[in-house]
C-alpha cells in the first residue's frame, strides 16, 4: 500500500516533495530532449545534447532543469540564439505534476507508475504537436510500465472508488481486480473508439482519429480502469474542443483569408488537430481528481 503524505511531519513532507519536484523537472528535461530528437530524426540513444542553432554540445551547466534556461535568459550560451520557453515550461509542468501525484496517491509503486506514465504522455503530446503522429514507442513504453506495476496494485479499501473497485466482488481486494478493470478500460474505451472511428470515417469519407490516438487511449485505459477511462474520454473531448477553438481563434487573418480563397487547400478550420495533447492532459487530470470524482458520483446512487 502507498504511504500517504500525511504520515510525515511537515519538514519531512517538504523534503520529500522537493525531491519529487526535482525528479519531475529532470524527467521533463529528459522527455524534452527525447521528443526533439524523435521529431528531427536524431538517435535517441547516441549523441550529446546540442544547440539546435549552432550545434555546439551543451555542458552540464547548460542542462540544469529550469535554472539553466532562466540563468541564460532563454538563449544559447555559445551563439546567443533564443531557446524556446517550451523547454523550461515542460520542466515546470512535470515538476508540478509529479508533486501533485505524490500528494494525491502517496509514495509507492503505483505513484511511480503514474509518474512514468505522465512522462510518457508528455513525450507523446510534444511529438504529436509537432508531427501529428504518436510514435508506437510511447504506447509500448506505457504498456510495459503497466505490466511491470499492476501486480503491486490493489483497489482502494477505504470505501472510495478507484481502479479495481468494479471487480472486487469477483476477485477480492488484490491486483487481479485492478488488472481486470484496466483491461476493461483499455479494451472497452479503446476498442469502442476504434469502432466509432471506423464507422464515422466510412460515413463522412474523412479521417477522424489517428491510429496513434486509439492506441494511446487503450494504453491509458489500462491505468484508469473502465469508469476512469470513460471520464478520461469525456475530459479529453472537451480539452480537444477547447484546443481546436483556441487554435482557430489564434489563427492570423491572413491564414483565414488564404484558407477561404484557396478552395483546393484546407482552411485553418478544417486542418487536423493533434488529439494526443488532449488525451495526455485528460489522463493526468483523471489520475489526480478521478478517484474523488467517481467516489462522489457513485455515492449518489448507493
Amino acid at each position: 500500500m502507498p504511504l500517504p503524505i500525511n504520515i510525515f511531519t511537515p519538514g519531512e513532507a517538504a523534503i520529500l516533495l522537493g525531491m519529487v519536484a526535482l525528479l519531475g523537472a529532470c524527467m521533463g528535461s529528459f522527455i524534452n530532449c527525447l521528443a526533439w530528437r524523435m521529431v528531427h530524426g536524431e538517435s535517441v540513444l547516441h549523441g550529446r545534447s546540442h544547440c539546435p542553432a549552432c550545434d555546439h554540445a551543451l555542458g552540464p551547466l547548460d542542462l540544469v532543469p529550469i535554472v539553466s534556461w532562466l540563468a541564460l535568459r532563454g538563449r544559447c550560451r555559445h551563439c546567443k540564439a533564443p531557446v524556446s520557453p517550451r523547454y523550461a515550461l515542460v520542466e515546470v509542468v512535470m515538476a508540478i505534476v509529479f508533486v501533485a501525484l505524490a500528494v494525491v496517491h502517496g509514495f509507492g509503486i503505483s505513484v511511480l507508475a503514474y509518474m512514468a506514465l505522465a512522462t510518457i504522455l508528455m513525450g507523446a503530446a510534444l511529438v504529436d504537436l509537432d508531427t501529428f503522429t504518436i510514435p508506437n514507442g510511447f504506447v509500448v513504453a506505457a504498456l510495459l510500465v503497466w505490466a511491470a506495476s499492476v501486480g503491486f496494485m490493489s483497489p482502494p479499501a477505504n470505501g472510495s472508488f478507484g481502479v479495481g473497485s468494479l471487480f472486487v466482488s469477483l476477485t477480492g481486494f488484490g491486483w487481479a481486480s485492478v488488472a481486470l478493470d484496466g483491461l476493461a478500460g483499455g479494451l472497452g474505451v479503446g476498442g469502442g473508439i476504434l469502432l466509432f472511428s471506423i464507422m464515422f470515417d466510412a460515413a463522412t469519407k474523412r479521417a477522424s482519429l489517428g491510429g496513434g490516438d486509439v492506441k494511446l487511449l487503450f494504453a491509458v485505459g489500462l491505468f484508469l480502469g473502465l469508469a476512469g477511462s470513460l471520464l478520461n474520454l469525456l475530459i479529453a473531448c472537451i480539452a480537444g474542443l477547447v484546443f481546436a477553438l483556441v487554435r482557430g481563434l489564434s489563427a492570423s487573418p491572413d491564414a483565414v483569408a488564404d484558407g477561404a480563397a484557396d478552395s483546393g487547400s484546407e482552411s485553418f478550420r478544417t486542418k487536423a488537430i493533434p488529439f494526443g495533447p488532449a488525451i495526455s492532459f485528460a489522463t493526468v487530470l483523471t489520475l489526480l481528481v478521478g478517484p474523488a470524482a467517481l467516489t462522489w458520483y457513485t455515492g449518489l446512487f448507493l
